[in-house]
């Protein structure tokens, strides 16, 4: 597989083909998905199959983290105030068949009073989830669980009438631990 092929046939058609999306002005969180049509994630699948493709999403979405990171140095923003993740959401995607696509999220304006790292260690489960042992899982093949940091949220959300679950991989080396 060519990256070049790789670039032309995905990344060139999502957001962050533009690397400033990460940097606009959002009002609260932004989770931008790596791939967002499932034919893309199908053509990456039919490459790499299901496991490896998630694996090699998660190494795509630590490069991304490394980007972004030296890009707000580059623009001179201040990183504690520019909380990023990589995300998971959609663990009960109607296919089944399909690999779990990772998000970059964003937090900017984080401040003291508007901790959101601090909310996550003070509202994570003290059980670990079968959400949470997948991901680490992957990270774990991919030699990048030491890197990271594991959160999960869990709330209902009646407007949908299902239980969202989200896991978040901070980076241990832009955030406090």
């Amino acid at each position: 597989m060519k990256l070049t092929d790789l670039y032309t046939s995905i990344i060139s058609k999502e957001s962050y083909d533009d690397m400033d999306v990460f940097f606009l002005s959002y009002e609260s969180f932004e989770e931008i998905p790596l791939i967002s049509r499932h034919n893309r994630l199908d053509q990456l699948a039919d490459i790499l199959g299901k496991s490896n493709t998630l694996d090699f999403l998660i190494g795509l979405s630590a490069f991304l983290l490394n980007s972004i990171t030296t890009l707000a140095r580059v623009k001179k923003l201040n990183e504690d105030e520019l909380f990023i993740a990589i995300t998971f959401t959609d663990f009960d995607n109607p296919y089944g068949s399909e690999p779990i696509i990772p998000n970059i999220f964003i937090y900017p304006n984080q401040n003291k009073e508007n901790d959101f790292h601090q909310s996550l260690k003070n509202n994570t489960p003290n059980k670990k989830s079968i959400e949470l042992t997948t991901i680490q899982k992957h990270f774990s093949k991919c030699n990048l669980e030491n890197s990271f940091i594991f959160y999960e949220s869990r709330f209902f959300d009646p407007a949908c009438d299902e239980e969202i679950v989200r896991i978040f991989a901070v980076p241990k080396r832009s955030h406090k631990i």
